[in-house]
């Protein structure tokens, strides 16, 4: 299934309606900001999560990106892969999801990598809903390829375009959904 240009604006408007304030705001990094992003209130949104996954799995297909599970560092990154999966599932394309903990479990097999167990060398995606400084993007990236997996792609709902992007790209394709930028003009 393809997407059109209104999948791109309809996803755009949710963004901005449940997930944008502007203000004055102290970031997770410490930086200050004028604006906030609250993406949870878009991607756990069915409509949201409906429309970053299709124009997610369209990107996977425009750049013939081949990979068989998409994950990222929780809790960011949960809505997201799930919707992935179903969507792609429903599209004859499955990807597997998985989260990674910021922790290894405590317990039983004291894993980082939950919901997917594949062989070395399995090809995957990671994905956050914001990135500023990659920090989220490159550490679950890092546990994925502890896991033995190869990271081919990463993907963001929205880049803050403060840096973290081309910190990303120095190792891995980042593909984002929007930038700050278009959604705050």
């Amino acid at each position: 299934m393809t997407t059109t240009t209104s999948d791109r604006d309809k996803l755009r408007d949710i963004i901005r309606a449940k997930s944008l304030r502007t203000g004055d705001f102290t970031l997770s990094s410490g930086k200050k900001s004028t604006y906030y992003l609250d993406c949870r209130m878009t991607t756990m949104d069915p409509n949201g999560a409906l429309l970053i996954a299709r124009l997610i799995l369209e990107k996977i297909r425009e750049e013939h990106i081949q990979a068989e599970a998409i994950g990222g560092l929780t809790l960011g990154a949960d809505p997201i892969v799930a919707a992935v999966a179903v969507v792609s599932g429903l599209e004859g394309m499955p990807i597997h999801a998985f989260i990674v903990r910021k922790e290894a479990k405590g317990h039983g097999m004291g894993r980082f990598i939950e919901g997917f167990d594949a062989p070395a060398g399995t090809r995957v995606l990671v994905v956050d809903d914001v990135c500023t400084t990659g920090e989220s993007i490159l550490r679950a990236a890092e546990r994925a390829e502890e896991a033995g997996y190869t990271v081919v792609a990463t993907f963001c709902v929205v880049d803050r375009e403060e840096g973290g992007s081309e910190i990303i790209r120095r190792k891995y394709p980042l593909h984002s959904l929007f930038t700050a930028r278009e959604l705050l003009q």
